[in-house]
């Protein structure tokens, strides 16, 4: 019999999941992280028999021995004995021994890992019963969370005597430049030993690893009594004799997670390797006991996992750091193929979850990053160019005092938004509710509008009491609302205009649980014209990895100068081809099966800091495509720099048969709604037809205002916006009339409102000015300031930056402004003292900007 295909994706709040049958049936689940499903007591029957709502995702009693936790006071947990489905009756294992009230709200677990709670329930499978042949391929947060809440493993780090403090030193950044209580960020390692060992830069050993320095070290790292080691010793990208000897040494001692950073990176950076050397180290034992758990409790599944750059390792051959944002590259693989089944292939993927929101841009090819952030770790792999910021569905809406807030915080899968019934606090998802563009009668799991309306009013009462003011719910609701949507829109902004690209040229692909509810005001703050909404949006990233390819990276560092080098670029990637085809070859795929995906040449003027990917083709010059490049990410062209190969990458991938997307003839019409509600838009509340999207065929039109609910997802169509059903079930969403629904918001919302868009305008100045210096000064010790003035030049924002200039550029500005009278199109550049120099090194540019041209 053929076997299960299942593709699960463990996000910060939601684990979505599909499921092919061997029959080829498809199947669809979206159950909380908590690995739980929630319920609803409607009344106690006896001490062992309860009735209850709930969302009931299989068609036969399993749950046999799954736990039951009542949030009442007494939060009491027992067994479960069986289910009557039709009836919704639990029976427990034993008697309560006390009353549990209507109203009650409860979880259903089978205390194992998520993936194998919702394995379970996409195969009905008891305990008492074997799980059937599966093949899972999954994306996970498990390594991210545990980074960013430091739960790894107590680790040391081994690294080249000299250098002990490397990591503590970093690049000098403050994580919170203004703040007045330095708290600097601890390192992930628990301790640290130096090794005296020492190699040069073209590789040559300067210190031998003699066996009493071996030895020593050994003693050093039994008394330092860390789970998992981490070596990163200097200039082993070129050498890694001796970190190979230590890690062959500790392999023989017994020591089960070693990480050396020849193998993590080939990059030169001492500093990005050693950090990301550590993190892998860190999260190494983690990965490795959540991989074994899933394994043991699907003991006959076929486990693949997601990579951050958008392909699938073997569960046995793959670096923990490389998943670290495999969830968001699910679904951007899940955006491109659903967006090139509908004949779109410029897209801007925009995938609103609960906790964090991730947008990445795609025109024809994948963009990929090879330094990322996590937290305030950077992390030298491979993966996806996605930016990620802290406003989702589970994003907490609060006021500081001054200001109305949403996030960074979020509520999470526990409790998670006050509407889950679980004590939570106001949210994302609480406001769509109670502005009517979420229908508690079609929502995944219960929701309770009287929780939300109890955490708004709570806040409410907060704001009146700090400013003596009580706002209009519905503005303020609508407050929190456009906050969201400026701080997602400022994010695709950071993935499309400062690489050169105007959002209105692409079309917004919209997934997420809760992106459908803000797409259109997105597309409308953009002046994107088209919106894509696939049916598996709830799903999307769970979709991606399920058609996700294998792929292996190998990459090669240079330095070398783009004229000496071009002719050497076929036999360099013929070596690279050989590499990671072995390594391939090993995994069990055969050499008919591999192909190259990508051969990726890197590109930058000589002195410069960060490089352009460009794309190699025999018997083509890269230079005309990095030309092209640089002119439109910056504006400009140096013509008498030389330009010098970074380094160069190839990808291989897996050919392998991709899932059957099914196809409807598209007929349009007008469909009939389930019902209508209200929602609130520009100031007022307005009747809404509700859809159901697994009642509509393909060809459907309907026109804003709408609901469309899905099992998995729901989305806004706005006024002015009209939804078509195409006939891959995707939704096109499309502006007939150009026209914009005016935005309302409260007086507590314009400071936050106006801040945000300030300070991404300073921000994307430090940005650019960083990426294209030359100077050591600037684009390493990032010693520079960037801010925005005023019309009579004193200071309405600046950037996180060095903060050290901002006291004389104010007076800088005013003074010049005095002396000079600048118009459209004009720049000053200054360092003269008497104008607000500081110090004859330090350089004023001023730019002026104006409403109207003079």
């Amino acid at each position: 019999m053929k076997a299960w295909q299942i593709w699960v994706d463990t996000g910060g709040t939601f684990t979505d999941c599909i499921a092919h049958t061997p029959q080829g049936d498809i199947r669809r689940l979206k159950v909380l992280s908590s690995g739980a499903l929630k319920g609803l007591v409607v009344e106690q029957k006896s001490s062992r028999q309860l009735k209850v709502q709930l969302h009931w995702p299989v068609s036969k009693d399993i749950f046999e021995n799954f736990v039951i936790t009542f949030f009442d006071t007494k939060k009491t947990s027992t067994r479960i004995d069986k289910v009557t489905l039709g009836e919704s009756i639990i029976h427990l294992s034993a008697s309560l021994k006390h009353k549990i009230k209507p109203g009650t709200t409860f979880e259903i677990s089978s205390r194992e890992e998520v993936p194998v709670f919702a394995t379970r329930l996409l195969t009905e499978t008891s305990f008492k019963n074997k799980f059937p042949k599966i093949e899972l391929k999954l994306g996970s947060t498990r390594g991210t969370n545990a980074l960013l809440e430091r739960k790894g493993a107590p680790t040391v780090l081994i690294i080249t005597k000299g250098f002990k403090d490397l990591l503590l030193i970093g690049t000098q950044q403050r994580p919170d430049l203004f703040a007045l209580n330095i708290v600097r960020p601890q390192p992930l390692y628990d301790s640290v030993i130096e090794v005296d060992e020492r190699v040069e830069t073209k590789g040559k050993v300067l210190k031998s690893l003699t066996k009493s320095i071996l030895q020593k070290l050994l003693k050093e790292i039994k008394k330092a009594k860390c789970q998992s080691i981490a070596i990163a010793l200097l200039n082993s990208f070129e050498n890694p004799i001796h970190e190979k000897l230590i890690k062959e040494r500790l392999i023989k001692e017994g020591y089960n997670f070693v990480t050396v950073s020849h193998e993590i990176s080939g990059q030169i950076k001492i500093l990005q390797r050693a950090e990301t050397t550590v993190a892998n180290a860190y999260l190494d034992p983690i990965i490795r006991t959540y991989v074994a758990r899933i394994q043991l409790g699907l003991s006959r599944a076929k486990l693949k996992l997601m990579t951050s750059a958008g392909g699938l390792v073997d569960a046995a051959n793959f670096f923990p750091k490389d998943s670290l944002l495999s969830g968001p590259a699910g679904g951007v693989a899940g955006a491109v193929t659903s967006a090139q089944l509908s004949g779109t292939n410029k897209i801007i993927t925009f995938d609103m979850g609960g906790t964090s929101t991730d947008v990445s841009l795609y025109n024809n090819q994948y963009s990929y990053r090879y330094e990322s952030k996590v937290g305030d770790i950077r992390i030298l792999s491979p993966s996806l160019d996605i930016e990620t910021i802290a406003a989702g569905g589970g994003s907490i809406c609060d006021f500081d005092g001054y200001k109305l807030i949403v996030g960074p915080h979020s509520a999470g899968a526990s409790p998670g938004p006050a509407c889950y019934g679980s004590g939570g606090p106001l949210t994302i998802t609480d406001v769509n509710l109670l502005l009517g563009r979420a229908d508690s009668d079609f929502f995944s799991i219960p929701l309770y509008k009287e929780k939300s309306e109890a955490a708004l009013n709570f806040l409410i009462e907060k704001i009146k009491s700090a400013t003596g003011r009580r706002p209009a719910k519905e503005i303020l609701l609508q407050s929190f609302i456009q906050i969201a949507n400026e701080k997602m829109a400022e994010a695709i902004r950071k993935v499309s205009v400062q690489q050169g690209y105007d959002p209105a040229d692409y079309a917004l692909l919209s997934f997420g649980g809760a992106g459908g509810q803000h797409a259109c005001s997105l597309a409308e703050l953009l002046n994107m014209k088209k919106i894509l909404i696939p049916y598996d949006a709830g799903l999307l990233s769970a979709y991606g990895i399920g058609h996700a390819q294998i792929e292996h990276f190998e990459e090669m560092l240079l330095l070398q100068d783009l004229t000496a080098t071009e002719k050497s670029f076929e036999r360099n990637f013929q070596k690279l081809y050989r590499s990671g085809l072995a390594k391939l070859r090993k995994d069990g795929f055969r050499e008919g099966d591999i192909e190259i995906a990508k051969r990726l040449v890197f590109l930058r003027f000589k002195g410069q800091e960060s490089s352009l990917e460009t794309n190699f083709k025999k018997g083509q010059s890269v230079k005309s495509e990095f030309k092209v490049k640089y002119k439109s990410i910056y504006g400009h062209w140096l013509s008498d720099r030389e330009i010098e190969v970074e380094s160069i990458r190839l990808i291989l991938a897996v050919k392998q048969t991709k899932p059957i997307n099914r196809r409807s003839r598209a007929n349009a019409h007008i469909p009939q709604s389930l019902k209508q509600t209200k929602i609130f838009e520009a100031e007022r509340w307005r009747q809404m037809n509700v859809h159901r999207w697994e009642n509509l065929v393909s060809g459907a039109i309907i026109k804003g205002p709408a609901l469309i609910v899905s099992n998995n997802s729901t989305s806004v169509v706005d006024r002015y916006w009209t939804f078509r059903l195409d006939e891959y079930n995707n939704g096109i969403l499309q502006n007939t009339t150009r026209s914009k629904v005016r935005a309302t918001h409260s007086s507590e919302a314009s400071l936050e409102l106006f801040s945000n868009r300030f300070t991404a305008v300073a921000q994307e100045m430090g940005a650019l000015l960083q990426r294209t210096s030359f100077s050591v000064n600037v684009k390493e010790r990032l010693d520079f300031s960037c801010a925005m003035m005023d019309a009579q030049g004193y200071l309405v924002v600046n950037a996180p930056h060095i903060p050290v200039h901002l006291g004389s550029m104010g007076v800088c500005v005013r003074e010049v402004n005095k002396m000079v009278k600048m118009r459209a199109g004009d720049v000053v550049i200054t360092n003269h003292p008497a104008f607000g120099g500081s110090h004859l090194p330090d350089v004023t540019l001023i730019k002026p900007v104006f409403r109207r041209r003079y």
